[in-house]
C-alpha cells in the first residue's frame, strides 16, 4: 500500500488516499466472479460488471466505490442493463484495511443476492436470472421450444 500520491490519469488530476487505482483496481477484479468485462465511461469511471450471466457490477473513479447489483429491465425485445446501487463509500474517508472489508463484504452480498433470484428452468436444468425466463417454470429459450406442450 502506499501512502499518499497523486497521479494525472485520463486526462485529469485524480487525488489518492492511500490505495492507489492500480491497486483498487486489482482488488476489485480478484473479488469479482469470471469472466470481468472492464469498460470506460464518458465520465472516466471505471465499470467492472462480473459473472455470465451478470451478477455484480463496480464503478471505480477516483477515490470513489460503488457497488451495483446487475440488472435487467426488459422492455418489449430489448433489455436494457439498469445497475442497482448496493453501497458505495470514498476510500480516502477511511482506512485502507476497513475500506477493503467494506468493499469485498459489498461485492458478496450483492453476488449472494443476485444469485438468490436465479432460477432453475424445468427443461434444461440451468440456473437462470429472472429476466431471462419465459415464465416461472422455462427459461426464454426453452419457453419458446415447449410453447403449448403438455406435460
Amino acid at each position: 500500500m502506499s501512502t499518499s500520491f497523486s497521479s494525472r490519469r485520463r486526462g485529469c488530476l485524480v487525488e489518492w488516499g492511500h490505495m492507489t487505482w492500480e491497486e483498487w483496481h486489482a482488488f476489485i477484479t480478484t473479488h469479482l466472479t469470471m469472466p470481468v468485462v472492464e469498460e470506460t465511461a464518458d465520465d472516466g469511471a471505471t465499470w467492472f460488471t462480473s459473472g455470465d450471466p451478470g451478477e455484480v457490477m463496480v464503478r471505480l473513479k477516483g477515490t470513489s466505490i460503488a457497488v451495483f447489483e446487475y440488472s435487467v429491465d426488459r422492455q418489449g425485445r430489448r433489455a436494457v442493463v439498469m445497475p442497482l446501487r448496493v453501497g458505495s463509500l470514498r476510500s480516502r474517508d477511511i482506512d485502507d484495511t476497513r475500506a477493503m472489508s467494506i468493499v469485498a463484504a459489498l461485492i458478496a452480498a450483492t453476488r449472494e443476492r443476485r444469485t438468490a433470484r436465479f432460477q432453475t428452468c424445468v427443461y434444461c436444468d440451468r440456473r437462470t436470472p429472472p429476466e431471462w425466463m419465459a415464465d416461472d417454470r422455462a427459461c426464454r429459450t426453452c419457453g419458446g421450444e415447449h410453447r403449448g406442450a403438455v406435460h
